[in-house]
């Protein structure tokens, strides 16, 4: 067993399997370019029911234009463990190597030799984050509030109440067609998680978290002054995304390995001028 986990291992470490991954994912995704065309209707519902309900829906029934996505998926897992690999035996080199050294200024070297491998394991990270919204995302749609009805987010004890729609009106001359119609629409809500109550600000460029779910405006009404006799109301868009935490992490990390690496580069330039 330890044999065919070694062999396992050195196969995901290999340098070809790196070249063959890029050179086939190219290639899929030259399939894709033309498989999409016209089809993209197909994959606009990954959105808001999810991967693995998209695969077993709209992706089985219409093979011969998702199949390049399944092959990606695919692609892209092996090449997240061959990169993983790789930058673990790196890694592993590099500590064996300076097992010797001592002082902060080995440290200092040592920390900015494992820069790009840090970089490496941020894109992991990140990739992972992608995977875990597309599996694990769950998403509320047709959530509408009006003023005074409280909605409830499944699982929690936290409920949200639109208190005022706070649009803004175009008052312009240049745009006489826009006058009085609404050029941004802001909501005021009440969010109560059944301890402290606090109002937060909805508004399409600025979506609101609140219990594990992030709140999206999708539509309201009314869209002018001449509408003002309808009864105003706030569409909803929510998802709870368990990959944000990842994207976050693997960010994180991507960053710091990359001010290592450009903290490295600025010191050997003053190194060789001097």
């Amino acid at each position: 067993m330890h044999r065919i986990l070694l062999l396992f291992w050195r196969f995901l470490g290999s340098i070809n399997l790196t070249i063959g991954l890029c050179l086939l994912l190219t290639a899929d995704l030259v399939w894709g370019y033309f498989s999409l065309n016209r089809r993209t209707p197909l994959f606009t519902p990954l959105n808001d029911m999810g991967l693995i309900p998209w695969m077993q829906t709209y992706g089985s029934h219409n093979l011969a234009a998702t199949g390049w996505f399944f092959l990606l998926l695919i692609l892209l897992a092996l090449l997240a463990g061959n990169t993983f690999v790789c930058t673990t035996n790196r890694i592993v080199q590099l500590l064996a190597a300076g097992d010797g050294g001592k002082g902060a200024a080995h440290r200092k070297r040592l920390a900015l030799k494992l820069a790009p491998h840090i970089m490496h394991y941020g894109l992991i990270v990140i990739l992972a984050g992608y995977l875990a919204s597309y599996l694990c995302t769950q998403v509320l749609t047709g959530r509408t509030l009006v003023p005074g009805v409280p909605l409830s987010l499944p699982g929690t004890s936290g409920q949200v109440t639109l208190l005022a729609f706070e649009p803004e009106y175009y008052r312009g001359e240049r745009l006489a067609f826009w006058r009085n119609e609404v050029i941004a629409a802001q909501a005021r809500l009440l969010l109560d998680d059944g301890i402290t109550q606090q109002e937060a600000l909805l508004s399409c460029t600025r979506p609101v978290r609140f219990q594990g779910y992030s709140l999206h405006l999708r539509d309201f009404a009314p869209k002018s002054l001449r509408g003002m006799k309808m009864k105003t109301r706030v569409d909803l868009y929510v998802r709870k995304d368990p990959g944000v935490g990842l994207y976050l992490a693997g960010i994180a990390l991507f960053t710091l390995g990359l001010a290592l690496y450009i903290y490295e580069w600025i010191t050997h330039r003053e190194a060789t001028t001097e």
